[in-house]
């Protein structure tokens, strides 16, 4: 099931830790950036889950490809915090790192439904 699937556990990991650098985040913007980033998150989680659970190629390659895009978006918003000085350089790297393996595994989930 989804607990079996690599990206679903890769992208558990990266939402637990990405809560953990979010409570360093200013209380003003507990409301926006924040908000903003946890709600990326989950929606990443929810596409995986919906592109796993399609049968239809079409309708599969078409979640696979919001996940690319809402990661996208997370990436913006994860380096928007910190250039705004509220997430710690080492912290990015390390969000960014498995954001970007997780970019990787879209990819190559993306290919699969093109056989």
């Amino acid at each position: 099931m989804i607990g079996n699937l690599k990206i679903y556990q890769k992208w558990e990991d990266t939402a637990v830790y990405g809560y953990i650098c979010l409570r360093q985040y200013p209380k003003s913007e507990k409301f926006t950036l924040a908000k903003e980033t946890r709600e990326a998150l989950w929606e990443i989680g929810t596409l995986i889950v919906r592109a796993n659970s399609v049968t239809s190629a079409g309708e599969k390659r078409r979640c696979i490809e919001q996940v690319d895009l809402q990661l996208g978006r997370l990436k913006v918003m994860v380096r928007m915090g910190m250039k705004l000085e509220f997430l710690p350089f080492q912290k990015y790297e390390n969000w960014m790192r498995n954001l970007t393996e997780i970019g990787k595994m879209v990819g190559g989930w993306l290919k699969t439904t093109y056989r």
